[in-house]
């Protein structure tokens, strides 16, 4: 009987670690605005994979000029100063590692969550 608690603990374990990468990888389709890249995973909010090709990515993201025009999901402003940034990220070299796929549009219309 111990060890029939013991698998329903670990399989809800493994089920709720599950719904959190889910859960935050849709709150950076809600995210736009400015962004500061942090040296540091744990100062980050999220941590990206520069994905090579647009199929691959979870999220299309468009480089904004403008911060005033980073106001849609995937158009970032990306700043130097981490203080006035909306959220930061941590770009993760292993795929696995990260939280999310970004891949780099020249064409703000395609940004976005896919």
């Amino acid at each position: 009987m111990k060890y029939f608690f013991i698998c329903i603990g670990a399989s809800l374990l493994m089920a709720l670690a599950g719904q959190q990468t889910h859960a935050q990888s849709s709150r950076l389709c809600d995210v736009y605005g400015s962004v500061f890249i942090e040296d540091d995973r744990r100062n980050a909010d999220f941590t990206i994979y520069l994905e090579k090709e647009e199929s691959f990515a979870d999220l299309v993201v468009f480089k904004e000029d403008n911060q005033l025009f980073a106001d849609k999901s995937g158009v970032w402003f990306f700043t130097n100063n981490r203080g006035l940034a909306d959220f930061r990220v941590f770009i993760e070299k292993e795929k696995n590692m990260a939280d999310v796929k970004v891949f780099y549009t020249e064409t703000r219309s395609f940004a976005g969550c896919r």
